[in-house]
């Protein structure tokens, strides 16, 4: 007969809720040379919060077969209408999920708010782009911290990280987000 300790079994299924959505990167920062597009004083962006990083060819696993494009005040509007669409399906399963096992095992009394994502508080980074299609995209980079790394000109890349770090690319063109990443936890 399997002898089942609740250490395991917690890891396994802590392991299982975060690798659902779970996307490790390399830690590295990329020093671009361009001016980034938040110096542009026509739009309207919260630079406390929010980067507007230039593309980088040579970060060609963010887009292929693209080119760098500039965002305008519709575009900001509509990643945020889309990115915030984004966490709304997101959480509810992730809230089930932590539901599920904690009353399954309520010994474990996981919180919810260290899986579900409250986007207030998050800095982010857009790197905006034109696809092989003529089709505006932008790639959506969101976390909680960046430590001593200048987040307005580096891209913050981290390996594991949780809830804390997750990205996804939104297509400015048809509206639609994909490739909605949540980083496991370590």
């Amino acid at each position: 007969m399997w002898h089942i300790n609740k250490t395991d079994t917690m890891i396994k299924l802590l392991t299982i809720l975060t690798t659902i959505f779970c996307l490790t990167t390399l830690d590295q920062t990329n020093k671009s040379m361009v001016k980034p597009q938040n110096d542009n004083p026509n739009l309207n962006i919260d630079t406390s919060r929010i980067a507007i990083l230039p593309f980088d060819t040579t970060q060609y696993w963010v887009f292929k077969d693209s080119k760098p494009t500039d965002l305008t005040n519709d575009d900001l509007q509509k990643i945020e209408t889309i990115l915030n669409q984004c966490v709304n399906d997101y959480n509810p399963e992730q809230e089930r999920q932590v539901k599920e096992i904690n009353d399954k095992h309520p010994e474990f009394k996981l919180d919810k708010k260290n899986f579900t994502i409250d986007l207030t508080l998050y800095k982010r980074q857009y790197v905006a782009i034109l696809n092989a299609k003529g089709e505006k995209e932008v790639w959506v980079n969101c976390f909680c911290g960046a430590g001593s790394q200048n987040w307005k000109k580096n891209l913050i890349l981290v390996l594991d990280g949780g809830n804390c770090y997750f990205n996804l690319k939104i297509n400015l063109t048809t509206g639609q987000y994909y490739e909605f990443m949540v980083n496991g936890d370590g």
